[in-house]
């Protein structure tokens, strides 16, 4: 372990502090009884076994968990009372039994402890979030807080993160009323005052003095039920949009959320915003041990797990990795040198398709002053250190930059005959001063670019005058078009290839559609082939079988040992539909889940400051989970699975070295370039303006 000193957004829960728990099931009979169903009516259930007989309720894992006891004769006529106030839930519903022989596992006594003590203090916890925040003109700071459970080491756990987020000043019926239109609020985002729950709004339902009654009917909650009946009948219902499911809200329960995609609407400064929503690691750190304190008092959490009390469960694993370059003589991986490097050696491939050495590139041109000079420069030393030509076809002047404004650039760019598109934008931070045109955010831009399968490389104003940076941006360019600067000395030992797998889900009106996102690559870093292609999915199906052929290619993956990098949790029918594809093509698929949403953060402590960890930091959870702090920019880890037989050591070098190949990046990337920018693609998809079928060499997403 090296000087820094770790510690993680996770709480162990004290076990021994615990009352002991009971776990009672719902006897049900019918046959049209779903799992959804049943989840409603656990929730319910819960709810009403709380007001009638206190103590602390909970549905988990199909089970209603308790610190109570209650004698069967007054259960039985708890469930009579039940179905005569609630007869369509609760038609199902026989009786309610205690499970005698019943033990709870460590992720049960987490989730007990999380939605049953816990929840109690949420009134405390908000007060004492709230004195941190401050306003901005219309608007004001919401702190929230999560609590999430984890199992760590067998042992119940929980995170507490904070999430920080820009309000309309005073709510969304207050924004509602100054519109000429009501439609004007479809497209905006909104919050529930009462659960936080976010989305957007899809449409207009209808007045409330027309669906109050039909909303009283689906809410159970007393408080909401109270703000549906105080809402005047001319105030609208919204259906909002959150995930996979849509919900009714009048429009009073509902606040207004401004994202930094919104603020030229509300007329706020991005410097204020940035402020106010992006808190630095010391700052969040200390958010987070507000909230841990006030859980602290009860007595049920210690402190957060750190290097000091557990070491065991924290490592620095940076892997040792030598690149081969143009010359091919391994050199030891030192990211400071990659420039040096690259001048002094060469591109370890150079592209092969481009029609006459002539590498063609189209320019928007966002920056105030020195582009022409800089485009010169670029294309002089383009020629000079890769042996290839560099044309310019075209520039187009955003002489105000704007998302509006790079949207027609892009439009019109796409239809030039070029290899990569070059962005050229002002300093982030400089931007933050706008307030009469929104900012062009580097993401904005990709989502634009990436989100239509066009390979583009974006510099900002900062880079064009900084020579230093000029063989990193001409890495940048070869690897759009194909060119590989530098590969693993040593190819992984434990895999032949490293795909990258993205699996998005659309409810369309024909039915569910799902396309998949298949990047191949050689376990030395050489991208080998990409396929994007969607189909038609049966409920269970998984992946459809027309699919599989197309991702993952038997002409290259056939007895091959295959890592596959999924972007998110891969779900049952889809682990089922690639290990009938795994036995067909007679190879070894090894998959490793990389989710990053949800993620406690890692932060280090340095010389008495708070810090984002040594790249290859990592919490483990156990020996097959972990934390892994995969940028050095960063405190928000990634969250590694990986399935026995295979480790999550290989695991977590497999995802640390694929961060590596990000060539002409502007700083080190947080994901693997396996599945780097797939939400810019999967953006795409769901606009429809990414092709619908795509496969190439080329790696676009960088």
């Amino acid at each position: 372990m090296s000087d820094q000193h770790l510690f993680v957004e996770v709480f162990p829960i004290r076990a021994e502090s615990l009352p002991p728990l009971f776990a009672y099931r719902l006897i049900t009979e019918g046959d049209e009884f779903t799992q959804q169903h049943a989840r409603r009516m656990g929730g319910r259930t819960a709810n009403a076994l709380r007001e009638a007989f206190g103590g602390q309720w909970a549905w988990i894992g199909g089970h209603l968990l308790t610190d109570t006891t209650v004698t069967a004769p007054r259960l039985d006529t708890f469930v009579d009372d039940l179905r005569a106030a609630y007869p369509r839930l609760f038609a199902a519903l026989r009786g309610i039994h205690e499970e005698f022989d019943w033990h709870p596992t460590s992720g049960q006594i987490a989730d007990w402890v999380v939605r049953g003590p816990a929840s109690v203090l949420d009134p405390i916890i908000l007060d004492a979030l709230a004195r941190t925040v401050f306003t901005i003109k219309s608007t004001r700071v919401q702190r929230e807080y999560r609590m999430r459970t984890w199992s760590v080491a067998d042992a119940p756990a929980l995170s507490v993160s904070v999430i920080s987020r820009l309000l309309y000043e005073p709510d969304l019926q207050a924004y509602i009323d100054t519109l000429s239109e009501a439609t004007s609020m479809v497209g905006l985002w909104v919050s529930d005052k009462l659960t936080g729950l976010q989305g957007e709004i899809l449409r207009l339902v209808g007045l409330v003095g027309e669906q109050r009654a039909r909303l009283l009917t689906l809410s159970s909650n007393a408080t909401m039920r109270t703000v549906i009946e105080a809402a005047p009948a001319a105030h609208w219902v919204v259906r909002v949009g959150s995930g996979i499911r849509d919900y009714d809200y009048v429009t009073d329960a509902l606040d207004l959320v401004i994202r930094p995609e919104d603020i030229t609407q509300f007329a706020i400064n991005k410097g204020q915003l940035d402020r106010a929503l992006h808190l630095k690691p010391a700052a969040h750190a200390q958010m987070v041990k507000i909230v841990a304190d006030v859980v602290k008092e009860i007595g049920i959490i210690g402190n957060a797990y750190a290097t000091k009390t557990t070491p065991e469960l924290f490592q620095v694993a940076t892997p040792q990795i030598s690149l081969l370059w143009g010359d091919g003589r391994p050199r030891p991986f030192v990211r400071e040198k990659l420039a040096v490097d690259f001048l002094a050696h060469g591109a370890a491939q150079l592209p092969k398709t481009l029609p006459n050495a002539t590498l063609k590139i189209a320019v928007i041109d966002g920056v105030a002053e020195g582009a022409r000079d800089f485009l010169e420069a670029l294309r002089r030393a383009f020629d000079r250190e890769s042996g290839l030509k560099l044309e310019i076809t075209r520039v187009r002047d955003m002489r105000v930059v704007s998302q509006t404004n790079l949207d027609s650039a892009v439009r019109l760019l796409a239809k030039e005959n070029a290899d990569v598109l070059l962005i050229l934008l002002p300093d982030e931070t400089n931007a933050a001063d706008q307030t009469e045109e929104e900012a062009v955010s580097e993401r904005y831009a990709r989502l634009q670019t990436i989100g239509r399968g066009l390979s583009s490389l974006i510099i900002h104003e900062a880079d064009i005058h900084d020579p230093n940076r000029m063989s990193f941006l001409i890495m940048g360019l070869l690897a759009r078009v194909g060119g590989t600067p530098y590969l693993l000395a040593e190819p992984l030992p434990y895999a032949d290839h490293i795909v990258g797998l993205n699996l998005v889900t659309q409810d369309k009106r024909e039915g569910i559609y799902l396309t998949g996102i298949a990047r191949i690559y050689r376990s030395d870093g050489l991208l080998l082939y990409h396929h994007i292609a969607g189909a038609s999915v049966q409920p269970g199906e998984g992946i459809p079988a027309s699919l599989l052929p197309l991702l993952l290619p038997s002409r290259l993956l056939r007895g091959k040992r295959v890592v596959l990098h999924i972007e998110g949790k891969l779900t049952r029918e889809a682990g089922l539909a690639l290990g009938s594809w795994e036995d067909e093509l007679d190879a070894q698929f090894s998959a490793v889940e990389i989710i990053r949403a949800g993620v406690p953060r890692l932060y280090a402590l340095v010389n008495g400051r708070i810090e984002p960890p040594a790249w290859g930091s990592l919490f483990r959870l156990n020996e097959s989970e972990a934390f892994l702090q995969s940028s050095e920019t960063s405190v928000q880890p990634l969250h590694i699975r990986a399935e026995a037989p295979f480790t999550i050591e290989k695991a977590l070098e497999s995802v640390l070295v694929f961060t590596l190949f990000h060539y002409g990046a502007s700083r080190p990337a947080r994901h693997p370039v396996t599945v780097h920018q797939s939400e810019s693609i999967e953006a795409g998809i769901g606009r429809g303006i990414f092709p619908t079928s795509f496969e190439g060499e080329t790696a676009f997403w960088l």
